[in-house]
């Protein structure tokens, strides 16, 4: 896997990854080659995506009515990426979101292949001190997904409003640049480093990040993603629900 850096996709498969920064600092850059990348070596990529970053051939609103027995059947056994666009905020697609994701949880259990489930703006779907059915579908998949073979990416640019039983037991992380100092705080909790080390994340450039995994830390700079990532089952016509 060429991120700028090499990494093997088998080190992360299965695990809850963690990509943290203020806006403008690169981290929806690394989410999306990270996605990329995953996808090109054979795993399947659940993109939720609030803010139509990545919206071509999007599942919409439009779509929301679709069986998520079988989208997570095609996700799991067929090995084919999706695009969730949760830019309208309202019930149906909530709803629609907890049952795909209770849909995967319950078909990941009987075997399939590894996937991912990537999620923008994570603070907004679980945030701290707050819980409701999709949040706590969301963190139970986090916490618990490794067995089933699901692994999970959380993106946000408020790290301090991130449910932090979530995010300081991620086994993976992408930290870019933040300076207020709560997301300096939550930084401190998870590098394994001297309080005022941690103070160096201020002087990141756009693009650079402290990739921390299996107890090492190594300052990284991920390349610039180029092509937009095309689903592979996002021609909903095809559904079968026979």
């Amino acid at each position: 896997m060429d991120l700028g850096f090499t990494l093997d996709s088998n080190e992360i498969a299965r695990k809850c990854i963690a990509i943290l920064g203020i806006r403008g600092s690169g981290k929806s850059n690394t989410a999306k080659v990270l996605a990329s990348e995953l996808i090109a070596d054979g795993y399947p990529v659940v993109i939720i995506d609030p803010d139509g970053e990545y919206e071509l051939n999007a599942i919409t609103i439009d779509n929301f009515d679709l069986d998520t027995d079988i989208l997570a059947k095609q996700i799991i056994y067929d090995g084919e990426s999706t695009i969730i666009d949760m830019n309208e905020w309202n019930n149906k697609a909530f709803n629609f979101l907890f049952n795909l994701l209770d849909s995967l949880w319950n078909k990941s259990k009987v075997g399939g292949k590894s996937f991912f489930i990537l999620l923008e703006e994570a603070h907004e779907f679980i945030p701290q001190n707050e819980k409701t059915r999709l949040s706590e579908e969301i963190t139970r998949i986090a916490l618990r997904g490794r067995k089933r073979g699901i692994g999970m990416i959380l993106v946000s640019q408020r790290s301090a409003k991130i449910n932090k039983d979530v995010l300081t037991q991620s086994e993976v992380y992408f930290l870019h640049k933040v300076v207020h100092p709560a997301d300096i705080k939550v930084y401190r909790e998870i590098l394994p480093w001297k309080a005022k080390d941690v103070e160096s994340v201020k002087s990141l450039e756009v693009g650079e990040a402290f990739f921390y995994v299996n107890g090492t830390v190594n300052k990284v700079k991920v390349k610039k993603y180029l092509a937009p990532i095309v689903p592979t089952s996002l021609n909903v016509d095809s559904y079968s629900y026979s």
